[in-house]
């Protein structure tokens, strides 16, 4: 019994990304390490460069044009504060999608507007509350938060890139793949299925069958065998597969995600983003040890 998962086609295939999941800011440190690089880069910009002519907005005012630049930027800071650690908690365990997270940077831009909005318009007595003032400093807010932000997530998508990169060829030194196929047999020693390890994402135990979930392609592919993971697993003895979960049994060399919820450990398969498979307890050591730092 097989069955086919074809991935999606579109006429813009860099699109298709944007379902995947978002995790750059999944890590406590890389928020905090993003708020205040945000705000010292505001005020950086603004002091050195007055985007807008921003520096003659305030000249003879009650508060110096630096000042004035520091109170922003400490706003800008306030309101990705609440944003990343206060409303992402009502996001729930899940990661946001890529798409998802352009809504939520364009919601902080909004929140962080209005708290400059207000107190800019505190300070100076010349100014009032109306929608018109409020989507002037929106616009501003961008044009000078875009700049930062963007900057931080490349630099946190780099970090994470050359980390991986430099795991991959500390395990291809440590054990230098083979070309010998994975033979995969049934209950009765029968072949089943034969492929390289590297095309082999991960197994599913289901009642007397186990459901093998394979790349071929540009598809990713599963096949239904009646077998046990307790069996497959000593066939697979020795070629980076691991038990998650006495249901589950994965390729380390594909697990792109490894992370806590209110719920447990779970991992993620690269070609899979769309499935979460669980780490029971007595698995997890054996992901631990692998994918948290050493202190």
């Amino acid at each position: 019994m097989k069955n086919t998962l074809t991935l999606p086609t579109s006429p813009l295939p860099q699109l298709t990304g944007f379902h995947a999941p978002f995790a750059l800011l999944e890590p406590v440190k890389n928020r905090a390490l993003l708020i205040v690089f945000c705000g010292v880069f505001s005020f950086l910009f603004m002091y050195i460069f007055s985007p807008f002519n921003m520096n003659q907005w305030y000249q003879g005012g009650p508060q110096s044009v630096t000042g004035v630049f520091g109170i922003f930027s400490l706003c800008g800071m306030a309101g990705l504060s609440i944003s990343q650690f206060g409303l992402m908690r009502l996001k729930g365990p899940k990661p946001l999608s890529c798409l998802q997270f352009m809504g939520w940077f364009a919601g902080e831009v909004m929140l962080v507007a209005l708290i400059v909005n207000i107190v800019n318009v505190s300070m100076h007595d010349y100014l009032q509350y109306s929608w018109l003032e409020y989507s002037d400093t929106l616009k501003f807010s961008f044009g000078v938060m875009a700049l930062p932000y963007s900057i931080a997530l490349l630099w946190f998508y780099n970090r994470e890139k050359v980390a991986e990169l430099r795991y991959r060829g500390e395990t291809k030194t440590a054990a230098p793949e083979t070309d010998t196929c994975l033979h995969i047999s049934d209950e009765y020693g029968k072949l089943a299925l034969s492929l390289q390890p590297g095309q082999l994402l991960m197994m599913k135990a289901e009642d007397n069958y186990v459901q093998v979930f394979y790349q071929h392609g540009q598809t990713i592919r599963k096949e239904l065998i009646r077998n046990s993971l307790k069996k497959l697993e000593g066939q697979l003895a020795g070629h980076g597969f691991v038990r998650a979960h006495r249901s589950y049994m994965v390729n380390l060399s594909r697990v792109i995600l490894f992370r806590k919820n209110s719920r447990g450990h779970y991992i993620q398969i690269d070609g899979m983003e769309d499935v979460t498979i669980p780490v029971s307890g007595s698995y997890l050591p054996d992901f631990q040890q692998r994918f948290t730092p050493a202190v």
